[in-house]
């Protein structure tokens, strides 16, 4: 899997940091920029810092965290200087008073005012890996999920995730937390069909294995595919019918003592590891 997006377009700007900071007080409610959201928690807070294609507007901290953030900016890897990022000081209480509708409680008072990543096109994955994993979400809808699964496909080596542009979460705060800092890592691509991209996928030499809990194939038989992607349905619903017909196999998670369903995030962790290539 790659390691960051470096494959995709940057951003015009890169971030500055260390002697650029600039500090300065803030007594105002919070409110994201036009096009900006903000990300918080300390481990997704330091993977946007160091991610050279996230453009970072400000960085936010309270008295008590100021000189850490200072730290943090230091130690992040920015690969040229043209634009300065604020370090804007608030008082704690000031944290939990942001117009974010995604905005939840921040922890360690640390948070940054970022712009979404670029989205990669499916094209962009296709071709010149031999190798090959994609997680496709079917209209899953939940922030936290999304972000939990994009964290499992970090770890378990995903080369990336589809979603579709409607229905789906947009890039926002409580997925990039959930996420614990894979979201700089693992790339989002959006399409507006989910069945067309299945079908281009398979014409690709992508076998393309649907999770249902009606799936009559087990997931070990798949993981000697060299190219292979997961669908996952919504959390209530599962996958649309033609989504399931579309694929090429649909398979079960195989569970004891009564047990008929798996939270989407687990279940894809589990998809992912039971499927990972080794070496």
């Amino acid at each position: 899997m790659s390691s960051n997006r470096d494959n995709r377009p940057k951003h015009s700007k890169k971030s500055g940091f260390s002697r650029h900071l600039q500090t300065r007080p803030h007594k105002h409610r919070l409110s994201a920029g036009p096009g900006y959201y903000f990300i918080w928690g300390y481990h997704a807070v330091c993977a946007a810092l160091s991610n050279r294609n996230r453009l970072v507007k400000r960085f936010y901290a309270s008295p008590t965290s100021k000189e850490l953030a200072k730290k943090l900016a230091r130690n992040a890897s920015c690969r040229t200087v043209s634009e300065a990022i604020e370090l804007v000081i608030l008082d704690p209480e000031q944290f939990d008073q942001s117009r974010d509708e995604d905005f939840k409680r921040v922890h360690q008072n640390l948070m940054v005012e970022v712009q979404p990543l670029e989205m990669l096109d499916l094209s962009d994955i296709l071709f010149g890996d031999e190798k090959l994993r994609i997680i496709a979400l079917d209209q899953i809808t939940d922030s936290r999920n999304v972000g939990a699964i994009i964290r499992s496909s970090k770890a378990f080596g995903c080369n990336a995730i589809i979603m579709t542009k409607n229905n789906a979460p947009r890039e926002n705060g409580s997925l990039a937390r959930a996420a614990a800092g894979a979201l700089e890592d693992v790339p989002i691509i959006t399409v507006t069909n989910l069945n067309r991209a299945i079908k281009t996928l398979k014409s690709n030499a992508v076998c393309c294995i649907g999770l249902d809990a009606s799936g009559e194939d087990r997931l070990n038989s798949f993981r000697n595919e060299r190219r292979l992607a997961l669908i996952m349905g919504a959390e209530s619903t599962g996958m649309r019918r033609l989504t399931k017909q579309t694929c090429d196999s649909v398979v079960t998670i195989s569970m004891c003592n009564g047990t008929d369903s798996l939270n989407v995030s687990v279940a894809a962790a589990i998809a992912l590891y039971a499927t990972r290539l080794r070496d």
